[in-house]
Order: C-alpha cells, then sequence, then structure tokens
C-alpha cells in the first residue's frame, strides 16, 4: 500500500483510496468523541474521594513525566560531555608526544652547544679555504642556528597547546562530574516519586471502589491520547523545518571542523615524517663521519708507530689509541642512544597522530552519511517490533495505532530509514519517538530507555527503545502509528 506500486494506479483509483483513508479518520474522530463524552460523564458520577486520588495520581504522573524529561536532557548532556572529554584527551596525547620530542631536540641541542662552545663554530669559518668556501659555510651554519631557534619556538608554542589543553580537559572533568551529581539527584528524587506513585496505586487497587476509579483514568487516558498524539506530531511536523535545519547546520560545522583537524594532523604527520627522514640522515651522516674519524686515527697511529723505534713508545701510543677509541666508542654510544631516543619518540608521536587521524576520519565518515539526503520511500514497512504480534488492529476502539506485543525486553526498530524527530516522555504514553521519513512519519509510543536522541540518523531496524512504558498501552506492549500527509494511515501490517 506504501511502496512504489502505488505509484500505478490510476487516478480514479487514488481518489477512491483518499476517499476511503477520510472517511476511515472521520469515523475513528468521531468514535473517540463518543469514547470521551462517555468517560467524562463517568468521572462525573465518582465520589469526591475518588476524584481527589485521581488528582493525587495526576499530579505524581506528570511529576514523573517531567523528572523523566529532565533526565534524558541530562543524560545527553553526559554523552556530549564524555565525547567532547574523550576527543580531548585524544589531542592531548598527540600534543604530549610531540612535546616530548621536541624536547628531545631542545636537550640535544644545548648538549652540543655545551660540548662545542663557540671555538667550533668560529673553527669552522677559519677552514674555509676561499671566499665562497667562507660563504657557504657559513649559511649552512646559520640555518643550523635557523633550525635550533625554529625547535625552541614550537617547543614554547607546543607548550602552551598542551596547557591549554590541560585546562580544557580539566574544566570538561569537572562539567562532567557536575552534569552526573546533577543526574543523580534527578534519578533519587524520580525514585521518590515513583514509590509514592507505585503505592498509591497500591493502595487504589486494594479497594473494589479504587479499581473502578483506575478503570475509568484508564479509559479517559485512553481517549485523550489520540488527541495528545494529534498534538505532538502537529507540533513537531511544524518545526521539522528549522529541526532538520539547524541539524544540517551543526553537521556541517562539525563537518568543517573534522576536516580542519584532519588537514592539521595531515600536516603533523608530514613535519613528522620529515623530521624522520632528517634523523636518518643524521644517523647516516654521524656513522660516516664516525668512519673516517676510526679511519684517520687509525692512519695516526701507524704512522706514528712507524717513526717511533721503541716499543714501549708504540705501546703508549697503542694505549692511548685504545684509550681514545674507548672515548669515542662511548661518545657514540651516547650519541646512538640519544638518536635511537628520539626515534622512539618520533614514532610515539606518529602511532598518536596516526590513532587521531583514524578517529577523526570515522567521525567524518559518520557526519557525512547523516548529511546525506533522506531517500525516497519505497518498498513496505518494516515490522517495528521484531518477533512480536499484533495485538489489536489499527482503528480498534477508535484508536489511530497498531498496538503490538513482545516478550519481556523487546525492542522496538525503526520501520525504515530517517531521522529522529522528538524523543519525549509523557505520563500516559512512557517514551514516544517521532522519526522523519521524508515525506512520512513514524511514531513509537510506550518505550522505555530510549535508545536514541533527537537528530540521530536511523537506518531500517535500529534499536529504539524497549516497550512496555505506558500503563494505558500494556506491559510487554507498544504503539505504531504511521502518518502520511499529515493522517494516520494503516501501516498494513
Amino acid at each position: 500500500m506504501l511502496g512504489q506500486g502505488a505509484g500505478a494506479q490510476t487516478t480514479s483509483q487514488k481518489l477512491q483510496q483518499l476517499q476511503q483513508e477520510l472517511q476511515q479518520q472521520r469515523r475513528l474522530s468521531a468514535a473517540q468523541a463518543q469514547e470521551l463524552n462517555r468517560i467524562r460523564r463517568s468521572i462525573q458520577n465518582l465520589s469526591a474521594q475518588q476524584k481527589e486520588t485521581l488528582v493525587r495520581l495526576d499530579t505524581l504522573a506528570n511529576g514523573v513525566s517531567d523528572l523523566e524529561n529532565a533526565l534524558a536532557i541530562l543524560n545527553t548532556r553526559t554523552a556530549l560531555a564524555e565525547r567532547q572529554l574523550n576527543e580531548t584527551t585524544s589531542q592531548l596525547s598527540v600534543t604530549t608526544a610531540r612535546v616530548d620530542r621536541l624536547k628531545g631536540d631542545v636537550r640535544e641541542i644545548l648538549n652540543l652547544q655545551y660540548r662545542s662552545r663557540s671555538n667550533d663554530y668560529l673553527g669552522l669559518l677559519s677552514q674555509a679555504r676561499s671566499l665562497s668556501d667562507l660563504l657557504i659555510r657559513l649559511r649552512y651554519a646559520n640555518m643550523a642556528g635557523q633550525y635550533n631557534t625554529r625547535i625552541i619556538s614550537n617547543l614554547k608554542d607546543e607548550v602552551a597547546t598542551l596547557n591549554a589543553q590541560r585546562a580544557q580537559q580539566a574544566q570538561q572533568t569537572r562539567t562532567l562530574k557536575d552534569i552526573g551529581v546533577q543526574r543523580s539527584a534527578a534519578l533519587d528524587r524520580l525514585k521518590v516519586r515513583r514509590a509514592e506513585q507505585n503505592t498509591l496505586l497500591a493502595s487504589l487497587r486494594g479497594s473494589e471502589q479504587g479499581q473502578r476509579a483506575l478503570a475509568t483514568q484508564r479509559q479517559a487516558d485512553r481517549a485523550l491520547t489520540a488527541r495528545t498524539i494529534d498534538g505532538l506530531i502537529t507540533q513537531v511536523t511544524a518545526e521539522r523545518q528549522r529541526i532538520e535545519a539547524e541539524r544540517q547546520r551543526r553537521l556541517e560545522e562539525e563537518r568543517q571542523r573534522r576536516e580542519a583537524e584532519a588537514r592539521r594532523i595531515r600536516e603533523a604527520q608530514e613535519r613528522a615524517r620529515q623530521e624522520a627522514i632528517r634523523l636518518a640522515a643524521i644517523r647516516a651522516e654521524q656513522e660516516r663521519v664516525a668512519r673516517e674519524q676510526a679511519a684517520v686515527r687509525a692512519r695516526e697511529a701507524a704512522e706514528r708507530a712507524q717513526r717511533l723505534a721503541a716499543q714501549q713508545a708504540r705501546q703508549q701510543a697503542e694505549a692511548q689509541a685504545r684509550a681514545q677509541a674507548a672515548r669515542d666508542a662511548q661518545q657514540r654510544a651516547i650519541r646512538e642512544q640519544q638518536q635511537r631516543a628520539r626515534e622512539q619518540q618520533l614514532q610515539r608521536e606518529q602511532e598518536a597522530l596516526q590513532q587521531r587521524s583514524q578517529q577523526v576520519q570515522a567521525a567524518q565518515d559518520r557526519v557525512e552519511q547523516e548529511l546525506q539526503p533522506l531517500p525516497a520511500l519505497s518498498g513496505p514497512l518494516g515490522f517495528p517490533l521484531p518477533g512480536g504480534r499484533i495485538s489489536a488492529p489499527y482503528g480498534t476502539g477508535g484508536s489511530p495505532w497498531v498496538v503490538l506485543a513482545g516478550s519481556d525486553g523487546s525492542q522496538a526498530v525503526a520501520a525504515r530509514e530517517g531521522n529522529v524527530l522528538a524523543v519525549t516522555y509523557y505520563a500516559s504514553l512512557g517514551w514516544v519517538v517521532l522519526v522523519d521519513h521524508y515525506s512520512a512519519i513514524s511514531a513509537y509510543f510506550g518505550l522505555t530507555e530510549p535508545l536514541v536522541s533527537v537528530g540521530t540518523r536511523v537506518s531500517l531496524g535500529t534499536p529504539l527503545g524497549t516497550v512496555g512504558g505506558s500503563q494505558i498501552i500494556g506491559p510487554q506492549r507498544m504503539a505504531f502509528q504511521y502518518r502520511l500527509g499529515g493522517a494516520s494511515v494503516n501501516p498494513g501490517f
């Protein structure tokens, strides 16, 4: 009825179908009005004590409804705060790895300056054989100085970023803790209200008069539920364009932010790659210089051994050569150890960048998916309660929905792909979830423990919440309504 096959109908068939739907809606509205009038007469016949008890019960139910909605808002804020804290922690790990690597570079620079002082710089320039050689040596010496200055400046900036991220992390941790305290207080108040409500219900069920009052109240709730649903869906439908525009704006901002962060990560990865290349070149140069120095020392030792005729002089020269070789080997081992430490720091930075890049890419993919427009309606509706059955067909007792029955813990699922428009709690209906499907809306009533929030993109079969959250719909039950063109229609189950 709701699939693409309807497009093949003739104009007269479409008109007949529309007329039948309108007549059905009129019959439902008339039946609801008659039921409401009958119940109002029944309520007028109740005693003053019964009416007072029902008023107390309504007050408690409304209080529970307000607390449930407040708790849902706190849960959403908690999830948002946890996500922000996790992102800051992930960014902090990247910055910490980068600061550690830069600290190692600065320590190497300071150690080099301590060992060489300024004489090496002057000696390097004094060894020039020509003016062009002097200019080249001066240029490379200046480049080395600029590199050292840049490393120190980068370290200063990264330390400032690290401190800012730590402060942000501390603030987010405090915010999350405050929300947790508010949530615990709301849960405590909800438990108190629930206990009062259960106590009052138990006292009413204990007497025949109370049972009669409860039965009358449930009948009134059933009759008024249709109007409550119509008001809710009409309000949300009128706000749908604004909600969707706001959702698209936030998703676009999130996408741009993720793209900017992904770009910064790619730039940092490129800098780390260049640094790895530079470290490899330094290692190769150090090894070459070490080989040349060893060759020079070997030749010098051989020459000294040839010039010295006495065996004692040769032994002394060999001892000095061995001592010098040992000192050189020790310095070389220190340099290699420092080099390995810097390479390990660089490796940790690259791993942190790679992990953060994967997180950003996953978030970017999710945002891209949510930004995609909803597909046009096609195919039949999915059954919204897997493993369940129809307890009351569409239109039973004038109700514009289908009542579905499941087992303990059964979960309602999305009947087709869409965007969640509303998640709210009503005293008589329990949790209500509305899902937008481009040109139709599906409504799920009588839920407990909702599993989605406003703006979430759901696919066919996405769990929305556990059934059994409404007193008037009943335990282990839910109600499902499908609205097409602003009117409730038979989903065809």
